[in-house]
């Protein structure tokens, strides 16, 4: 837009179909944060049976409800950009740039890179929404008491991961030459979707920490009763009344 142009009608679907994806993958990340760290506290200590700080207790216990806000701005995302190509300003703009090209006999070479980088963009929106859905339907109590421990696992922790990995890559490949365009960076401030790239960024390379062979092999001893110093362990056990997984 032109300085001086209204451009108010963008608080109708523009401004919010920015927000909403936002919103979506940083709780996205939220949800898995909470279990890395708590990987990593278990890691330290050496042991299962010492209890996580209140704080980590009621991030873990809330992470479903979290999730199940991200999915509904996930769908508020996926039908405001199903209704885009139906708006005033979007036809008025198609329009508007055809009956130039016609007037001025220019044509616009077809550009293979961005088709490429175009379809990419959509097809990983379109996986990372198809996954963040079978996640919401696996936390409904009728699915996940039909299914045993290790499916459900799978399912929220490996396809979870996956759907964050495809959102992430998603919203990176939306960015692309925006990352180093400089009218972007209005009031040298980045743009909203690289600030939310940061959060989910960090949980997968921290997941990436994790799941190297030499670490994630102490987890799983951890989490199938071995400990590091036996005796604090059980003191830790006998003070907490019971064991945090």
């Amino acid at each position: 837009p032109t300085a001086g142009e209204d451009v108010s009608y963008h608080l109708m679907i523009s401004i919010p179909n920015r927000v909403f994806p936002i919103v979506s993958i940083i709780l996205l990340a939220l949800v898995y944060l909470a279990g890395l760290i708590a990987a990593i506290l278990q890691l330290y200590r050496g042991t299962k049976y010492s209890r996580f700080p209140a704080w980590l207790d009621t991030w873990m216990i809330c992470r479903k409800q979290l999730g199940l806000v991200a999915l509904a701005y996930a769908f508020l995302h996926a039908i405001y950009t199903l209704v885009i190509p139906i708006r005033y300003y979007v036809r008025w703009w198609i329009n508007n740039y055809v009956i130039t090209q016609i007037k001025t006999n220019q044509t616009v070479p077809f550009d293979t890179s961005y088709a490429w980088r175009s379809d990419a963009y959509l097809a990983l929106g379109i996986l990372g929404f198809f996954f963040f859905v079978l996640l919401g339907i696996t936390s409904l109590p009728s699915v996940s008491n039909a299914v045993n421990w290790r499916e459900f696992r799978f399912v929220q922790s490996k396809l979870g991961y996956l759907t964050l990995l495809l959102c992430t890559i998603h919203t990176l490949i939306y960015g692309g030459e925006r990352f180093i365009y400089g009218p972007f960076y209005r009031w040298y401030l980045p743009p909203a979707f690289v600030l939310s790239l940061i959060l989910p960024c960090f949980v997968l390379s921290l997941k990436l920490i994790l799941i190297a062979p030499c670490v994630d092999n102490k987890i799983m001893q951890i989490r199938q009763g071995w400990e590091r110093n036996p005796k604090k362990a059980e003191q830790a056990f006998l003070e907490n009344g019971k064991t945090t997984v």
